[in-house]
């Protein structure tokens, strides 16, 4: 297998693939047996006619496309994992050359994690100060806690903001649709619980389409990304770390929220959200 790697731009790459024709020969006669397995001929069992009457009855481009399929499927992984790449969603494929004791050939178009240049986020995080939370003789210490949760929440929310304001990112736009689809899940989860109507009856009430409403998610989903990116190589920067102790609690944590994660998922979750917190921490004391 030969791969050449094109870069689009900063967030999108274009893998080139090249099969030699000897090794997808074999995907060729992989293919007649997975499809003879369904024929059935007269004078042989269901799935053991002779590999010329498969070929005859299934017909060459059947059997091409078929071949072509798994040995994407089977290249694509490989070639990811020897160029150490981690695409987003899934890759655009275009088969390029496909014939009968010929390469085999096609390219695949791939999303990417961008490049991001990061401003003086210490610096900034230091300028933005947090507001004393103040309290009269009538509140009681639940409602000064909750005041005290609202504004690290605004505090961390500016900092962040005002670095990823002045980050350069080329935001992947499969990153923005994939936040926009997880907004609207969301709302079509929380619609029914919180307003006891259907989310149907709650489209018709703001008089939007579903597609209105997804398209109105467009700038905060771009918000939220291009937040999560920052946050992302800010991490990377500060080497940011996490101790099994902390992670294994974390992940109790997390499970008693939600039993439908499994346990490669809940660890990924838990050092995220750890990790996420340890930045947050960092800039908010700077």
């Amino acid at each position: 297998m030969k791969t050449t790697v094109q870069k689009l731009n900063s967030s999108q790459l274009e893998l080139k693939i090249e099969i030699p024709a000897e090794e997808f020969k074999s995907f060729m006669e992989k293919a007649i047996l997975n499809l003879g397995q369904d024929i059935e001929v007269e004078g042989f069992r269901k799935g053991k006619a002779p590999k010329e009457v498969i070929e005859k009855k299934t017909g060459q481009e059947k059997i091409l496309q078929t071949a072509a399929q798994e040995c994407i499927r089977e290249n694509y992984i490989k070639a990811i994992k020897e160029q150490n790449l981690e695409p987003l969603g899934q890759p655009e494929i275009e088969i390029l050359k496909l014939a009968p004791g010929n390469s085999f050939e096609f390219k695949a178009k791939i999303s990417i994690l961008p490049e991001i240049k990061l401003p003086d986020y210490k610096k900034i995080a230091s300028q933005v100060k947090k507001r004393e939370v103040k309290v009269n003789d009538e509140e009681i210490a639940r409602l000064k806690q909750e005041k005290e949760r609202v504004e690290k929440e605004r505090l961390r929310n500016e900092i962040l903001e005002k670095i990823a304001e002045e980050s350069q990112i080329d935001t992947p736009q499969v990153l923005i649709e994939s936040e926009q689809k997880r907004m609207m899940e969301n709302i079509k989860q929380q619609v029914p619980q919180m307003l006891h109507i259907s989310f149907e009856e709650y489209l018709k009430k703001i008089q939007k389409t579903e597609k209105d409403l997804l398209d109105s998610f467009l700038e905060e989903a771009k918000k939220r990304v291009k937040n999560s990116l920052v946050l992302r190589e800010i991490e990377r920067k500060e080497d940011v770390k996490v101790d099994e102790k902390e992670l294994e609690a974390e992940m109790q944590k997390i499970s008693q929220m939600n039993s439908a994660l499994d346990k490669n998922q809940l660890k990924e979750y838990g050092e995220s959200v750890l990790k996420n917190e340890k930045i947050l921490q960092l800039l908010e004391n700077l």
